[in-house]
């Protein structure tokens, strides 16, 4: 469910940019009801996905995955990158934000 949550944001995003890409191209009205569509749905899911993650996925996490898988995942996340942040480089087990 949260794979297909990531897919769909990743998408209406796409359709954002998109959009706004072409805006000096489209009617204007169409323009703002498209961007309040996309805007709204990308807001209100991010925030629900938010929730879900910090409330129930990370807890679950926290209390189910070993220290040594929890370095494995760390150095997989650090290859892959990380969007606007880093993230400091040691984070207590069990204590999370």
């Amino acid at each position: 469910m949260m794979k297909i949550e990531h897919e769909d944001l990743r998408a209406r995003k796409r359709a954002l940019k998109k959009l706004l890409d072409e805006r000096n191209t489209l009617n204007r009205n169409y323009l703002i009801s498209k961007l309040h569509e996309l805007s709204t749905y990308i807001v209100l899911t991010l925030n629900d996905h938010i929730y879900k993650e910090n409330n129930i996925l990370y807890p679950l996490a926290l209390r189910t995955i070993s220290e040594k898988e929890w370095g494995r995942i760390k150095e997989e996340f650090d290859a892959i990158g990380y969007c606007c942040f880093t993230p400091e480089n040691k984070v207590q087990r069990g204590h999370h934000h």
